[in-house]
């Protein structure tokens, strides 16, 4: 039985798009061949188990590391992460040098094109050499926050997130039977128009900016 770990970091925890995501690929995975994990980040830093989370990453046959994109790149949080597990595997040298953990990355961003999210999966790749795991692939998922807002109403199977569902599959193809099944990254997005895209999110956002037109009018710096 394969042994993975989801690492959530978003700094937005159990309430994010991250965090749909995990779930949707637990749900596809074949439980008799899988056995599944989870880490928040957040959390981990919150109440201090980091080390305790980095005794289990290692042991692990696959580690899923799940957030979205910051200025191209990936959340301080995410990255204070890895700094320490970084350094938690140098001071704690494995025993078993059998155990290569291979790691895989999924990234969604606020843009509607998938691509936006290369440049981070590329650091995700240098990042897992350093460290000596066996870097996979990763999916960088355009439109995030419009596939977790919509995710009961317009299921990944829908024609309009089609190419999304399909790039999760292959990602549970490889979890499951540890063969390499995909090469490359995967960069997909919903197959509708920018110009619908666009309207929709500007008509979102103008309604959640409607909600808190008073913390909108606070002024954070000091009169003079």
């Amino acid at each position: 039985m394969n042994k993975i770990c989801f690492v959530n970091g978003s700094p937005r925890g159990n309430n994010s798009a991250s965090k749909r995501l995990i779930d949707k690929v637990i749900e596809m995975l074949d439980r008799q061949k899988t056995q599944t994990y989870e880490i928040c980040v957040v959390e981990s830093i919150r109440h201090n188990t980091a080390e305790k989370d980095f005794s289990l990453m290692r042991t692990m046959d696959s580690i899923v590391f799940v957030f979205p994109l910051y200025i191209d790149a990936i959340p301080s949080n995410v990255l204070e992460y890895m700094y320490a597990f970084d350094e938690y595997l140098t001071s704690h040298p494995q025993t078993n040098n059998n155990i290569h953990p291979r790691v895989y990355t999924i990234i969604n961003n606020g843009f509607i094109e998938g691509r936006q999210n290369i440049n981070a999966l590329q650091i995700m790749a240098h990042y897992t050499k350093r460290i000596g795991y066996s870097w996979r692939f990763g999916i960088g998922i355009g439109a995030g926050e419009f596939v977790k807002e919509t995710m009961e109403v317009i299921p990944l199977k829908s024609r309009l997130k089609r190419n999304i569902y399909n790039a999760l599959v292959k990602l549970t193809t490889e979890l499951e039977s540890q063969e390499i099944t995909q090469h490359n990254n995967i960069m997909t997005n919903p197959s509708m128009p920018k110009f619908l895209f666009m309207a929709a999110a500007s008509r979102h956002w103008t309604g959640e900016a409607k909600k808190s037109r008073k913390s909108l009018s606070k002024k954070v710096w000091t009169e003079t």
